[in-house]
């Protein structure tokens, strides 16, 4: 029992090992870099929630869109051309466009809105519409019958990605985000798509033409495909410092005969149907 004690006694003393604890070197330093590193992370996360925070207003709706935005407009036409007296509803939609945010995407929608040559907006169908959630627009691989059509790689983004904020959010109806970054289709929400968020980069929201919106919603069937034909007709920039309300048009709709009074369906005696009991005699 003595040999083993000492045997014991030799080891602590080999391997300095103490059951006290004992005084750390420097730990209030140590410490004290803890809490500056823990305090600066801090400030860094709120700094980057106030961005947040400010990108997500900026997808808001206002109530008085300022002049100092970008702004540019697009004209729709809902309905076929066809027949003697073709039902045909036409509007424009009035969009403040993120300029500070994606300039090159922003300029490059901006000169297809107003190029009178391919490649343009000018006749591309609104080719997919879910109703209640959005629109694809801009597609112009599907074009007007009688218009020019061209491949769409003539058509590239130059270094979107790099510029795409996928931080702004689909926050409310109205917001246009790219669909890809290789074709010029576009987004238009008809409500809140979380769904979107992240994976397509916003570059402008609606300030006029809800009712628009509303209309083109009501076209679109379970499956996406539209009831009938949605046209943009034409569009452009608005001149910088003017405010985007000049800009507005009424929404044209065509007149409702049966509200007039006219063009009813009256249905007459006729002998064949007597016979065959479809209409009471």
């Amino acid at each position: 029992q003595k040999v083993g004690t000492q045997c014991w006694r030799s080891v602590r003393r080999v391997m300095n090992f103490s059951t006290k604890k004992r005084p750390r070197k420097d730990a209030w330093k140590e410490l004290q870099s803890e809490l500056d590193e823990r305090e600066k992370l801090e400030e860094e996360n709120s700094a980057k929630q106030r961005r947040l925070d400010a990108l997500r207003a900026r997808a808001c709706i206002e109530e008085d869109p300022t002049p100092a935005a970008r702004h540019c407009y697009m004209d729709f036409e809902i309905g076929r051309q066809m027949g003697r007296d073709p039902q045909i509803t036409r509007g424009r939609l009035v969009v403040e466009l993120f300029h500070d945010l994606m300039p090159r995407t922003v300029g490059r929608f901006v000169e297809l809105l107003e190029s009178q040559h391919e490649p343009t907006y000018r006749a591309s169908l609104v080719s997919k519409i879910m109703p209640g959630d959005y629109m694809v627009a801009g597609d112009r691989d599907t074009r007007l019958e009688g218009s020019m059509r061209q491949d769409h790689t003539a058509f590239v983004r130059q270094s979107v990605m790099g510029e795409a904020k996928w931080q702004l959010p689909h926050l409310n109806p109205g917001i246009l985000s790219l669909v890809d970054g290789r074709t010029p289709r576009f987004h238009v929400t008809f409500r809140k798509m979380e769904e979107l968020d992240g994976w397509h980069a916003v570059f402008g929201k609606v300030v006029y033409g809800f009712d628009l919106l509303k209309l083109i919603s009501e076209q679109g069937n379970i499956n996406g495909e539209p009831k009938q034909p949605v046209v943009m007709t034409g569009g452009g920039a608005v001149p910088e410092g003017t405010h985007p309300r000049e800009f507005l048009k009424k929404l044209e709709q065509p007149e409702d005969p049966e509200e007039h009074g006219y063009n009813k369906k009256v249905m007459r005696y006729s002998s064949t149907y007597r016979h065959t009991g479809l209409i009471g005699h």
